[in-house]
């Protein structure tokens, strides 16, 4: 069977050189700088369609990002995931690259996969789809059936991803080394390990494989959540072959799910993404919806492990007693913990720390913690609320988090994300206070907290 005469040439490589790629991300933030500014004179004058050109910006935005893939397209997925960093018109737009982007021609592929596995692919695959039924940041995934009859995904890294990795943690390094007015020199570089272990052992689909055969059993021990399987004797370093799974990707199927389907399985992504963190001390740290699909047993798959992250204990229970300590109204033991967890800039006679203004942020920023109640995250106006907050204490900017963080709060965004768009409530008060007595970290009961009932309402 000619497989590429069916495919065509379709999609074509990423740009690999790091000036070139830095060049596209320049003029595209040139680009959309001039626009910007012309629109706000344009309104000056005329009236105008705000949110028509907040959808065009975001669509040049996507189409770039989209091309380049690697990191630039990892940093628009991290972007679109949470409803706070962006006005809805643009989220709209840039959350396509969660589930799709340009494919790279077959032909590219092809190549990958008989150089993989030494032999011509028709010799791999009973039958291989050159239509790819995804295609994200560093790689694609096709299906395919194996001589024996079973169907199979494949997941095919983009040649030459890995230098595009390099081209793009390089420039991330550049953008922090300016940033570090606010955030000192050794915070940066541990940001930048942070990130350059989590995004290069993505790169790594041999450890993938690893990953998703660990939390197999991980999983194994939470009903209606599981991982593929993947086939270690189809998987190389670039190339992932994984049980097809076949249902509906998570947010879709959250649309038209009955009510009471939809509260249940938001809690069980909820509280599955607590029992990693918290008691199993490592994260599938990817939540994108892009990354859940819902089989027809009505069972979650988690399908994506390249980016894992193994969790501290003493940051994961400090996390813990934060909330508890607002539940407690102990503000002064909260920004304790904050200092001891290695918030902030260690600047002398910075006023990071300050208790009242640290109460202040908790009940705009844990506010579904503090209330005994089923939440309405679709109404949840953290963003506005935020920004009022550091327009007030601008001296905020500095209680950066420590790298430890940086994923985790990741999946937190990604987390909140989903639970807005879908329209979710949830009591995540109660799941936080179960989880909290578990880890013997609640010292009281939170309903007595001053915090509590002084949260908004």
């Amino acid at each position: 069977m000619d497989w590429e005469k069916l495919a065509g040439e379709k999609g074509e490589a990423p740009p690999s050189g790091r000036f070139d790629r830095l060049f596209r991300v320049g003029k595209l933030g040139m680009s959309v700088g001039a626009s910007s500014a012309l629109q706000k004179a344009k309104g000056l004058f005329t009236r105008t369609d705000d949110e028509a050109f907040s959808r065009d910006q975001a669509a040049k935005i996507v189409k770039v990002l989209g091309e380049m893939k690697g990191g630039a397209m990892k940093v628009g997925q991290i972007l679109s995931s949470d409803p706070d960093l962006l006005p809805p018109e643009m989220l709209a737009q840039l959350s396509q690259l969660q589930s799709a982007a340009p494919p790279m021609p077959y032909r590219m592929i092809k190549e990958v996969l008989e150089e993989a596995f030494g032999r011509p692919l028709e010799y791999v695959f009973a039958s291989f789809d050159p239509e790819p039924i995804g295609s994200a940041s560093i790689g694609q995934v096709h299906r395919a059936r194996l001589e024996d009859g079973r169907d199979v995904a494949v997941k095919i890294q983009y040649p030459g991803i890995g230098s595009t990795l390099r081209s793009d943690l390089k420039n991330l390094g550049s953008v922090l080394t300016m940033s570090r007015v606010v955030i000192e020199k050794h915070k940066t570089d541990a940001y930048l390990a942070e990130i350059e272990r989590a995004i290069l052992a993505e790169s790594d689909y041999a450890a993938e494989a690893e990953n998703l055969l660990h939390f197999n059993e991980v999983l194994a021990q939470r009903p209606g959540v599981r991982a593929p399987r993947p086939l270690l004797e189809w998987t190389r370093q670039n190339v992932l072959t994984m049980e097809l799974v076949r249902g509906q990707k998570l947010d879709v199927w959250l649309e038209t799910a009955p009510i009471e389907d939809k509260t249940a399985m938001l809690a069980r992504f909820v509280d599955t993404y607590a029992w990693l963190f918290h008691e199993q001390l490592e994260l599938q740290a990817d939540p994108h919806p892009g990354n859940f699909i819902v089989d027809s047993d009505g069972t979650l798959v988690m399908l994506d492990f390249g980016c894992v992250k193994r969790c501290d204990p003493a940051f994961a229970d400090a996390i813990l007693d934060i909330m508890d300590a607002c539940w407690q109204g102990e503000d002064d033991r909260a920004a304790q913990i904050y200092r001891a967890a290695g918030f902030g800039k260690e600047a002398h006679g910075d006023d990071v720390f300050n208790a009242r203004k640290l109460r202040e942020y908790h009940e705009i920023s844990l506010e579904p913690f503090l209330r005994d109640e089923a939440f309405d995250f679709a109404s949840w106006d953290m963003r506005r609320r935020l920004q009022r907050f550091i327009f007030d204490w601008p001296t905020f900017i500095k209680l950066t988090p420590p790298a430890e963080g940086l994923l985790i709060f990741r999946v937190l965004g990604g987390i909140k994300g989903l639970l807005a768009k879908s329209g979710g409530r949830l009591n995540v008060h109660r799941m936080a206070v179960e989880t909290a007595r578990r880890r013997g970290r609640l010292t009281g009961e939170p309903l007595r907290s001053a915090l509590l009932a002084r949260a908004p309402r």
